[in-house]
């Protein structure tokens, strides 16, 4: 081939490879268009959630002593009001052990009056030089023991009183009768469970760790949601010693009659959210946040789309605070769930 032919060729060549750099150099990368939200530090109210159970307060009823049940005055599911008399023990037992010991007490009363005569009229003939003073004292002696022996005996007597007035209990609040456990006939042992009522009010109640004690305080706002209904209460107390099982206390929140939760059943379990104190900083949209082994969320950086992995601290209703963002970062918050990372994005809502 001849020189001219080979140069030829050559810058042929030059000239094809010269037209495709072009080409390339002209063809423009797609852009993807997203919107975003410039990031600013915000104030929010921490939210700490935790799951707990409606209760109402349980009254549990016993008595004092033991005896055979003589009448059961309730049926079970009947409301009752404070003073409604619930169950009856045999009481001729009572009667019997009542009555000696009235009996007892005059004894010891004509007794001791009788001690105490006697010691007055020795005290004139002590003075007048007719017995010793041995004499005297031991009569003096003889009447105080007669006096002690008196005052046991009125103890006894209020005691046995007192045994058959509780052979009665007495409802001590209004309530709803849930269970009664003894029959009429049955012997029951003093202290053991007779009648369970369940009082009026009900109240959330949950198990906090420790580490939530910091900001769980009594008179802490809690918020109680029950399906789509919620309703405002107070922290009205804390358990100080936690369970030595799950190391938590237990929480109850009462409510106002007006924010009290309507239609609901003693155990149905609820969503409780504690409102804390005020917290500054990163808060989003908990929307925004996505999980691939580790919490991400997308940002606009130099008009391409990065990952960057966030850490959550706090809740607040749907918007979480976070550690690994800062102020005027441009958080992708449409558009960045189709491309990927390293895309080239246009901003849409600027």
């Amino acid at each position: 081939m001849s020189f001219r032919k080979t140069a030829l060729l050559i810058f042929s060549i030059f000239l094809l490879f010269s037209c495709e750099n072009e080409k390339l150099k002209t063809k423009k990368e797609n852009e993807f268009p997203v919107e975003v939200e410039i990031l600013k530090s915000k104030e929010r109210v921490r939210k700490i959630e935790y799951f707990g159970i409606i209760s109402s307060k349980i009254i549990n009823y016993s008595f004092l002593t033991a005896g055979r049940v003589k009448s059961v005055f309730v049926r079970k599911n009947q409301y009752v009001k404070k003073g409604t008399k619930l169950m009856q023990l045999e009481t001729t037992g009572f009667n019997l052990a009542l009555n000696a010991s009235k009996n007892q007490e005059k004894q010891a009363e004509s007794a001791y009056l009788e001690a105490n005569k006697y010691f007055l009229k020795l005290e004139k003939v002590f003075k007048s030089g007719g017995i010793s003073e041995t004499d005297l004292e031991k009569s003096k002696l003889d009447r105080d023991i007669k006096m002690k022996d008196w005052e046991q005996s009125k103890i006894n007597k209020e005691a046995k009183n007192e045994d058959f007035k509780q052979a009665t209990l007495i409802a001590q609040t209004n309530g709803i009768v849930s269970d009664i456990i003894p029959k009429i006939g049955e012997l029951v042992d003093a202290g053991a469970e007779t009648i369970i009522i369940q009082g009026e009010g009900i109240f959330a109640e949950t198990a906090i760790s420790q580490k939530d004690l910091e900001y769980i305080k009594t008179g802490t706002k809690a918020i109680v949601k029950i399906k789509n209904h919620k309703s405002e209460g107070l922290v009205s107390y804390i358990s100080g010693l936690p369970d030595f099982q799950t190391f938590r206390h237990t929480v109850k929140i009462d409510f106002s009659p007006s924010n009290r939760i309507k239609n609901t059943t003693i155990g149905q379990t609820v969503k409780i959210y504690f409102e804390t104190n005020t917290v500054k900083g990163i808060w989003i949209a908990i929307k925004y946040i996505s999980n691939d082994g580790q919490d991400f969320v997308n940002v606009v950086e130099n008009n391409r789309l990065r990952k960057k992995k966030i850490q959550i601290i706090d809740f607040s209703g749907d918007e979480v605070r976070v550690l690994g963002l800062k102020e005027n970062e441009k958080l992708i918050t449409k558009g960045g769930l189709s491309i990927k990372e390293a895309y080239k994005v246009k901003v849409s809502n600027q």
